[in-house]
């Protein structure tokens, strides 16, 4: 069965958003992107596909690891 391809936005906007990780369990597909705390929606940002990318996410939205949670 082929899993749906996240469609990833241009660029999202962080203001009171919690950024995270997001794993698919069955896939090992990753996502980073941001949870709104007041709706429990989460905003994909960009696809993961190794540690460049992380290190290329917390570039583009000036975060440190340690603001990152995992979901």
């Amino acid at each position: 069965m082929l899993a749906a391809r996240q469609v990833v936005s241009e660029r999202v906007n962080i203001l009171n958003k919690k950024p995270m990780i997001r794993k698919n369990q069955s896939t090992g597909e990753m996502v980073a992107g941001f949870l709104d705390p007041e709706s429990g929606a989460f905003e994909v940002a960009m696809e993961i596909s190794d540690e460049r990318d992380i290190d290329e996410f917390l570039e583009e939205y000036d975060l440190s690891v340690v603001m990152i949670s995992k979901m």
